[in-house]
């Protein structure tokens, strides 16, 4: 069911670039933002850069998470100052990640979608690779893996920590054919996602688990790629009570699969 929130759409003023038509688009780039004022242009800016060289068929959609922040009219201005290929959507109050990806993805009217964070810790340029890898394999699903063996990591040794042991959790009670559900990039054929995410329940950082559970329950392809992270803040921005949330989230999850069986 699509969300009730109030939408904001802010269009662009300026013509400098053709617009895709609806029909036309090959990537839908999904970001979401939660009081992201200080990195948001940036990021958008650098994605840009990467698909107008790559595959300019495409469009970028800011998901504007409910933010107390500038997010929102940093955005604008940079639409109204750019390009009609980045659009701004959003909703008030804050609802989480997953919400936000559940809302996008309504949408995305791309061929391919691709979530990808909003802080630059994974750099745009990773599309390449994951749509190679999606082309080559005829994967239904590539994902970004931190604990791929060609994957570089430059992060605080606390985070690692934290990862690797919500990794082992999850291995122990789902046993998912891959490693890592948690790295923000993931690239999806459309109507894959559309199918597995109208089945999402979780709102929050743990939407990841459940929406890649459906897909793997589902019969469809899920590779992974190996990804360089660059870590652009010295904390994380999920703090104890949102770690709380992640935990509580995930034993849904595992109620609903193996006792209430919703996955299929």
């Amino acid at each position: 069911m699509a969300p009730d929130s109030r939408r904001e759409t802010i269009e662009s003023t300026t013509e400098p670039t053709k617009e895709p038509t609806k029909e036309s688009i090959k990537f839908s780039i999904l970001i979401p933002a939660f009081n992201e004022e200080s990195i948001i242009v940036r990021t958008v800016q650098e994605t840009i850069k990467v698909l107008e060289d790559f595959s300019p068929d495409y469009e970028i959609i800011i998901i504007n998470d409910g933010s107390t922040d500038n997010t929102a009219s940093e955005v604008a201005d940079f639409i109204g100052n750019n390009s009609k290929k980045v659009r701004l959507e959003g909703y008030f109050p804050n609802q989480g990640k997953g919400y936000a990806l559940k809302y996008g993805t309504g949408l995305a009217g791309g061929k391919y979608v691709l979530f990808m964070d909003a802080d630059l810790d994974l750099h745009p340029s990773l599309i390449i690779k994951m749509y190679k890898i999606m082309e080559k394999s005829s994967a239904d699903i590539v994902i970004g893996s931190k604990m791929h063996k060609q994957s570089r990591l430059n992060y605080p040794l606390y985070r690692r920590f934290l990862s690797s042991s919500y990794y082992f959790i999850i291995k122990v009670l789902f046993r998912l054919p891959i490693k890592d559900t948690q790295t923000g990039i993931k690239l999806f054929r459309n109507e894959v996602l559309k199918k597995c995410m109208s089945k999402v329940t979780i709102k929050k950082y743990a939407y990841d688990l459940e929406l890649l559970l459906i897909a793997s329950r589902n019969n469809y392809r899920i590779f992974e790629a190996p990804v360089q992270l660059k870590a652009k803040r010295d904390k994380g921005r999920i703090r104890l009570k949102d770690a709380a949330t992640v935990f509580t989230d995930t034993m849904r999850v595992f109620c609903r699969l193996y006792f209430s069986r919703r996955y299929k």
